[in-house]
C-alpha cells in the first residue's frame, strides 16, 4: 500500500438504513485498518462526512 495522508471510501447511500450503515462503516474500517502494518497505531483519526453535512470525528 502506498504511504498517503489521507484516505476516501464510500461506505453507504441515501437511502440505507442506520443500522446498514453503521455495519458498513465499521467492516470498513476493519478492513481499511487491517491493511496497515502497525494496524491502529498508524491512525491518527477517523472521519465520517456525508456528501453535503460537516465531518464528525469518530476517532
Amino acid at each position: 500500500m502506498k504511504k498517503v495522508l489521507c484516505l476516501s471510501v464510500a461506505v453507504g447511500h441515501v437511502g440505507m438504513k442506520s443500522d446498514e450503515l453503521a455495519q458498513n462503516v465499521n467492516l470498513s474500517i476493519n478492513f481499511l485498518v487491517s491493511l496497515l502494518k502497525k494496524n491502529w497505531q498508524n491512525v491518527r483519526s477517523l472521519h465520517i462526512k456525508s456528501s453535503m453535512g460537516p465531518p464528525q470525528r469518530l476517532y
